[in-house]
């Protein structure tokens, strides 16, 4: 089996990473001699950044993990060597926490849970260097929901309490966000009433945001993030009809790589509510963004899911069709 699919630090050691993010000491690397890093050139930098954050969300990550890892060996190496001022370190370390989360995020998205974490925890570091409580957070958020999704629900619940600890000095965005990832590890981890106070406390947050504060690393979160959260909680508290039209709005205004998986999670709903046409159709939508080039190893787990739903109709002629374009994208 490919060790690289799970968790290389689990339990009670997994949450001390979060604690002791949350308990260091801001600290600036002394610059070596070298180039001056000018403030243009961070610009640069900060653009290369966002130009591959926006790639991902078009087609999935796994076609730019080089291209992640080439730009933070270019961050790194700019901290090691150059000459810089105190506020241009800041940003190269903004920067790198940035890069670390999105290929973590990249690894997740493809199924490479230990490199994700690792790169996770590795932005959790540079974001406390740069002092930045918002961007250890949304860390903290992504680590959480891998673990909860690895079934390391103490150690979910655990990261999501660091995280909530900073809910005060974060944008309106970032808590909307910590709400909406609450709710999934609270789900998870069986403690439905929180979940139900998390979602709703997401919904209010969002709806008095103004997006002003809203980082780049943070303006995918939106409505249509919140209505896939909201859809996989109605339909793992028995309420398949409603997620049915929470995830169908989650859908319209989702990027590519996310339509790819909430098609197959709208399947799902279709599935349990007795649809089989609103399955088939989803599934097929599902399938048609995967084979038009969306990489993403969660989409086509996510469809495997909906093959095994498909036992009860596994003879019927358009089920075996279905059937068989999961297996082909599976295999």
């Amino acid at each position: 089996m490919d060790r690289r699919g799970f968790l290389g630090i689990g339990g009670m050691a997994l949450v001390s990473i979060g604690t002791q993010w949350a308990a260091a000491d801001p600290a600036i690397a002394a610059a070596a001699t070298g180039d001056t890093v000018t403030p243009a050139t961070v610009d640069r930098m900060a653009d290369r950044v966002e130009s591959l954050r926006a790639m991902e969300q078009e087609t999935g990550g796994v076609d730019f993990l080089d291209s992640a890892r080439t730009d933070l060996r270019l961050i790194t190496r700019m901290l090691n060597n150059g000459r810089y001022t105190e506020e241009t370190a800041q940003r190269l370390y903004t920067l790198a926490a940035e890069v670390c989360c999105l290929l973590g995020w990249m690894n997740y998205d493809a199924s490479l849970h230990t490199a994700a974490q690792q790169h996770y925890s590795a932005a959790l570091r540079a974001a406390k260097t740069a002092g930045d409580d918002t961007l250890g957070a949304h860390t903290l958020c992504f680590m959480a929901s891998q673990a909860a999704n690895q079934r390391e629900q103490r150690a979910a619940v655990g990261l999501m309490d660091v995280a909530d600890a900073v809910r005060s000095r974060v944008p309106a965005t970032m808590r909307a966000s910590l709400a909406a990832h609450q709710t999934t590890v609270y789900l998870k981890a069986g403690d439905k009433r929180r979940a139900a106070q998390a979602l709703n406390r997401a919904f209010t947050t969002l709806e008095r945001d103004d997006r002003a504060d809203t980082p780049a690393y943070l303006q995918w979160f939106g409505e249509a993030q919140l209505c896939s959260t909201e859809g996989r909680f109605l339909l793992a508290t028995g309420q398949a009809a409603k997620a049915t039209d929470a995830l169908e709005r989650s859908v319209t205004q989702a990027a590519p790589r996310d339509r790819a998986v909430r098609y197959g999670t709208l399947a799902l709903a279709h599935q349990k509510v007795g649809d089989l046409d609103g399955a088939l159709e989803a599934t097929h939508k599902a399938a048609d963004l995967i084979d038009q080039g969306i990489h993403s190893q969660r989409g086509v787990e996510r469809l495997q899911e909906v093959r095994r739903g498909f036992t009860a109709h596994r003879n019927e002629a358009r089920v075996k069709d279905a059937n068989a374009r999961i297996a082909a994208l599976a295999a």
